[in-house]
């Protein structure tokens, strides 16, 4: 059985009963967070009508380890990413990255798993403030 850190009961609720979801929805959002910070837009070819087919749009990194994705991030997103996420938090960037990089599969996919544990108090910061840190971004490149 998985384990979180930070956990609380309130209300008669053990939120280790739902370790798995709470851990793969947060770290989800940290995943589409990070990917929504830098996109590619690619165009279709006009038709002999002179229409153009749907425009496609997608993350320009892939995959689901955190640390990983923020490491494919342009330089530039990454400082502007650092520097609002400890704005929003106080809290450094890197070390939640790393310690929380490989929840989503981990939770996810905990029937392959024997044991583990999980930082509910890290992971809702990251999740937070990476929510915070790349609408900001966003803002100021608009």
């Amino acid at each position: 059985m998985s384990k979180i850190s930070g956990a609380c009961h309130t209300d008669g609720i053990d939120l280790n009963r739902y370790v798995h979801p709470l851990v793969v929805n947060y770290a989800f959002s940290c995943e589409l967070s990070l990917k929504a910070s830098e996109g590619l837009v690619k165009f279709s070819e006009v038709t002999p009508e002179g229409l153009l087919k749907a425009v496609n749009t997608e993350s320009a990194v892939r995959g689901h380890d955190l640390y990983t994705i923020f490491t494919k991030l342009k330089p530039d997103t990454q400082k502007a990413i650092c520097s609002e996420f400890f704005a929003s938090t106080e809290t450094e960037l890197a070390p939640l990255l790393k310690e929380c990089s490989k929840y989503f599969e981990q939770g996810r996919y905990s029937f392959e798993q024997i044991g583990g544990s999980y930082s509910l108090t890290g992971v809702r910061t990251l999740a937070r403030g990476l929510l915070d840190a790349v609408m900001a971004y966003g803002k100021g490149n608009a």
